[in-house]
């Protein structure tokens, strides 16, 4: 049989869920690892239009924000602190160690460490000396 390895530009969700499901059959066999869990909490607009939100996984005793924003409109207000506080909420529901989170140095550094994230990591090599750093928060 012949196999392609071919370059996709914003891939099907489903295609990634693909990937997501071969990793975590393979934790499940070789750790006896549950399943990951993949969340998000989003504001909407009266018409139900997303404004701002967070999402990320549930996996294997940490939890990880991948994506955090707010339209420009709402900064200032609190809204990214509240989706921040519901994600840490659900990390301690969940039983998580920890909760996770990255940003680049002209992104939200400093909001997260007055949430109480200190940076784990950081790695450097980006574009315009950009810094890129992993930051934690322990739950336990």
């Amino acid at each position: 049989m012949n196999y392609q390895i071919a370059y996709e530009t914003n891939p099907k969700s489903e295609d990634i869920q693909v990937l997501n499901d071969g990793i975590m059959e393979q934790a499940k066999q070789k750790k006896g690892m549950k399943q990951l869990d993949f969340f998000a909490f989003f504001i909407r607009d009266e018409n139900g239009k997303v404004i701002g939100g967070c999402s990320g996984d549930n996996m294997y005793g940490g939890l990880y924000v991948g994506q955090l924003w707010v339209t420009e409109s709402l900064r200032g207000n609190g809204y990214g602190i509240q989706l921040m506080q519901k994600a840490e909420a659900l990390a301690k529901e969940s039983k998580c160690n920890f909760i996770a989170v990255n940003t680049f140095d002209w992104e939200a550094l400093d909001f997260y460490k007055k949430l109480g994230f200190y940076v784990e990591f950081e790695r450097k090599g980006f574009d315009k000396n950009s810094v890129f750093y992993f930051l934690r928060k322990d739950l336990i």
